[in-house]
């Protein structure tokens, strides 16, 4: 897509470079680094993937697209898990784990049915006794 985009851009403003008005090169190309640099930040923020870990007395969230860029932990004993409503009308809402003050939003890319299934599990998770709370 981006290299059909090129070619007729770079057609256009050789055309028009050809006609004596070359100073439609350098703007086609900053026009082309532009778009190019778009592409590359939305296919980049495609890949961000979010992975929750509840390990004993911990919430761990991790971020980032090939290896974690970003991680939060939160204690799992005061933790709450929160679906929290959109401010203004027609937004999405926000699913939030908090924990002393703190909190993180997760589950951002995800639609209203699969947040409230999320909230559901990690609600369903974070309150659930480690095994080694339950046997005493």
């Amino acid at each position: 897509m981006f290299c059909s985009i090129s070619l007729v851009s770079l057609a256009i403003a050789l055309g028009f470079a050809s006609l004596g008005l070359w100073m439609v090169l350098p703007f086609a190309g900053l026009e082309l680094g532009l778009l190019g640099y778009a592409l590359w930040r939305c296919a980049r923020r495609s890949q961000v993937r979010e992975v929750i870990s509840i390990h004993g007395g911990e919430i761990a969230v991790q971020r980032g697209c090939r290896m974690p860029e970003e991680t939060t932990c939160l204690q799992r004993g005061w933790a709450r898990v929160e679906l929290a409503r959109p401010t203004y009308r027609g937004y999405p809402s926000r699913l939030l784990i908090r924990s002393h003050g703190r909190e993180v939003e997760v589950g951002g890319c995800l639609n209203e049915a699969e947040r409230r299934r999320l909230a559901e599990d990690l609600r369903h998770w974070v309150n659930l006794l480690p095994a080694s709370l339950s046997a005493a």
